[in-house]
């Protein structure tokens, strides 16, 4: 047997051993490979969005690279640990250090060979199902060709294959200085009692309930600012939870003699304390990308599900056009003709009506709102509006009082400083008016600050006495089903048709295309980093399993040998390995809840169906792999029965 057939066998013998880190390898060679087929397919040329995608995707290839190079360095680590007895048996027997550390590079270089063929055949098979989920997120209105790239495949096979044996010269230069008997011995756990500190275990908790408080009551305005807070907060604070808090619990589960001393629990909870605090950081580590693979899944998802209710948030109104000035009253009555002509020919109906208003200046006790400039509405017009959108006023109007119109993502501050009493004037009038808030259903306009609804009575003495500058015509449509024309809409109403000397436009489909298409690219490039980050979670809980196994193995035989039956040792593992498996995904599931809470503030609109459906997924994936990992442990007790 040469040296080559003697490491391929070591491979093949520890099969499943490396099986979760295989696969985990192979998808991201085959995500990294699908990617890089699209920045060099052909057809992409021909799209405005190519640079956009192009820079999208090598910034996700950088990502999944980089995240890939650490994941294998540490799975590589985990292995060389598990199995430092067998390198230390093969240097007794005489193996020079030069053989082991060929041995080692040998191994990993045929994994990491194979883990490139397999992922770029994968990926090729997969390339046209690829595209066309590329296709359909993007809105390109057909499927691109499938196209393999040779180009892809070299770059994808040259940089992994630069990442294996990288990791294997970092693993070798780790082995260099131990001893023999450092080798032999390999990774024992401490056989001292696990201690905890009270501080910082209150501390943990202190620091996550106040980065869920901050993310609970945060709204689109404060996010921004709570951001940073939040993870300087929530990092350590799971970091202890996990390393000081764990601990504390368990040795509280120790002091309630009932429930220790029932049936199992004594043995569960004593080796489970053991497994806690020797995992702290492991499972820490679990946690945080799980939790970043929840998140930024959820967000994504969520923000790309819920386009059409923020283009309604922002944009309330159909489509407007405003126009400011009587010199423009002419010119601006053609472009609506143009514009209700385009509809038609694209034969999509509609309702719409022109209201004319007025500006006039804020003077208050307040200072902030002083020179504030508002757009003046009667009531009747503004009902009028409100109606033509399938809308009722929510209030009622008098000659001595007044309503503005505030958008529910501008800074509540203002909303909740707002005077008792404006007095606004026009260059020709001047009057002081009770003012109250309510909600805006009007779109903006980059005219005037805010809406304000007055009086017909009160509204007819300013319009009357206004010079021609302060008058605006504001044409308002109506469409019905608009999200099936959306992209015929924003085209007509667009930059490209809309003299915007002669008239502002606004419309929900403008923003909702932009945004679509914004959306789409997030969720197209993120969704399947999250993915691997989640199977990096997995696979780590399953390297760690598997390097303690032989441990385990001996703690159970102990059992065995002291009276337990084979169903009761069974339950022993599945219990502690359930716990080790499912607590970094509850706790991570929790911190993600509260970024969707976060979310949910920030669009004033609710997430739960798409948050769900994506935390469905990914506790289907990772029971899934629990059943798995349960059954090759359990497997591996029938041994010490």
């Amino acid at each position: 047997m040469t040296f080559r057939q003697f490491a391929f066998n070591n491979v093949k013998r520890n099969t499943r051993a490396y099986l979760s880190y295989f696969l985990s390898c192979v998808f991201a060679v085959t995500v990294f490979f699908m990617y890089a087929v699209i920045v060099f397919h052909p057809d992409i040329a021909n799209y405005e969005f190519r640079d956009i995608v192009q820079r999208g995707i090598i910034v996700s290839e950088v990502i999944i690279y980089g995240f890939s190079f650490l994941f294998v360095l540490y799975s590589t680590d985990s292995f060389i640990k598990s199995r430092k007895r067998e390198y230390g048996l093969l240097t007794t027997l005489g193996i020079s250090k030069s053989q082991l550390n060929r041995l080692l590079i040998l191994e990993n270089t045929i994994i990491g060979i194979t883990s490139i063929v397999t992922g770029i055949i994968i990926g090729a098979l997969l390339t046209k199902l690829f595209l066309m989920v590329f296709s359909a997120v993007l809105g390109l209105g057909e499927v691109l060709p499938f196209f393999l790239s040779l180009k892809a495949i070299g770059i994808t096979a040259g940089l992994f294959f630069i990442m294996f044996e990288l990791n294997s010269l970092a693993v070798v230069w780790t082995l260099r200085t131990k001893s023999i008997m450092e080798v032999f011995r390999g990774s024992k756990s401490p056989k001292k009692a696990p201690k905890f500190s009270k501080a910082l275990s209150i501390l943990s908790l202190g620091a996550i309930g106040t980065a869920y408080y901050l993310a609970y009551t945060a709204d689109l305005v404060s996010m921004m600012l709570r951001m940073l807070p939040i993870l300087i907060l929530i990092i350590p604070g799971t970091y202890f939870l996990f390393t000081q808090l764990s601990i504390a619990l368990t040795n509280g589960l120790k002091r309630n003699k009932k429930y220790y001393y029932h049936h199992l629990n004594m043995l569960t909870v004593s080796d489970l304390t053991f497994k806690l605090k020797d995992n702290a950081r492991l499972l820490f580590f679990v946690t945080i990308l799980s939790a970043v693979a929840f998140t930024s899944s959820g967000v994504l998802y969520g923000l790309f599900q819920s386009v059409e209710m923020q283009a309604e948030r922002f944009a309330p109104q159909d489509v407007t056009l405003i126009s400011k000035g009587k010199t423009n009253e002419a010119a601006f009555r053609d472009e609506t003709k143009q514009v209700k002509q385009s509809f038609h020919e694209e034969n999509i109906p509609f309702e719409a009506l022109q209201v004319n208003s007025t500006q006039v200046k804020v003077n208050s006790s307040d200072s902030r709102w002083n020179d504030t400039w508002l757009m003046v509405y009667s009531y009747s017009d503004y009902k009028e509006m409100v109606e033509l959108n399938g809308d009722t006023v929510p209030f009622n109007i008098d000659n001595g009082n007044a309503f503005v119109l505030m958008d529910d993502f501008v800074s509540p501050q203002m909303e909740f400083e707002l005077p008792e009493h404006f007095t606004i004037e026009s260059e020709n009038e001047k009057v002081n008016v009770a003012v109250e808030s309510s909600d805006n259903t009007l779109n903006r306009s980059f005219y005037v600050s805010f809406p304000l609804i007055v009086s017909d009575d009160l509204f007819d003495r300013f319009y009357t006495a206004a010079k021609g500058n302060e008058i605006y015509y504001n044409y308002v449509m109506d469409i019905p089903n608009w999200t099936n024309y959306a992209e015929e809409i924003a085209t007509i109403v667009g930059n490209g048709n809309i003299d915007y000397d002669i008239a502002f436009s606004d419309s929900q489909a403008q923003f909702y295309t932009t945004n679509k298409e914004a959306m789409s690219y997030l969720f197209f490039f993120g969704i399947f980093i999250s993915v691997l980050f989640f199977l990096a979670a997995g696979s780590i809980l399953y390297f760690r399993m598997y390097q303690g196994l032989d441990k385990d193995l001996h703690h159970f035989h102990s059992l065995y040998r002291i009276g337990l039956t084979d169903k009761e040792m069974r339950k022993i593992a599945t219990k502690q390995l359930a716990l080790l498996f499912f607590i970094p995904f509850f706790v991570a599931l929790v911190h993600a809840g509260f970024a969707f809470k976060a979310l949910s503030n920030m669009l004033s609109t609710s997430v739960t169906l798409p948050v769900i459906i994506v935390i469905t997924i990914y506790f289907i994936i990772h029971f899934a792999n629990f059943i798995f990992i349960r059954n090759i442990y359990t497997s591996k007790l029938k041994k010490v029965m």
